[in-house]
């Protein structure tokens, strides 16, 4: 039997389930999840996730800014340089979820997609 607990999803009250919208309205841009991902390495600066990714600063800053107001990610200054991390590893438990979810949803329509 299951536990019943303050996180049940089904006894969360209305304004509780408005913040975990934003949590996955934030998670709902491929780019985020792609910041997240490599976060997942460890912390990384805005000039470093450029060297990565094809994309601009101030892009990579707008999207690392949604993560933070989402709660997300964090962010510490250590001199000149703004470091940004994961805030809580336990969000990879969720995206893996949702992996699970589409690959089993996609076994019914054929191959994913590369």
């Amino acid at each position: 039997m299951k536990k019943n607990n303050a996180s049940d999803f089904s006894r969360v009250p209305d304004p509780m389930v408005d913040l975990v919208a934003g949590c996955f309205q934030a998670l709902s841009d491929p780019t985020r999840l792609k910041i997240l991902r490599e976060l997942k390495n460890g912390r990384r600066t805005v000039q470093e996730l450029v060297a990565l990714f094809t994309w601009t600063q101030p892009n990579i800053s707008r999207h690392l800014s949604i993560l933070v107001q989402a709660g997300l990610v964090t962010k510490s200054k250590e001199g000149f340089f703004v470091y940004y991390s994961v805030a809580n590893e336990k969000i990879f438990s969720l995206c893996d979820t949702v992996c699970t979810h589409v690959k089993t949803t996609l076994k019914g329509y054929g191959k994913p997609r590369a």
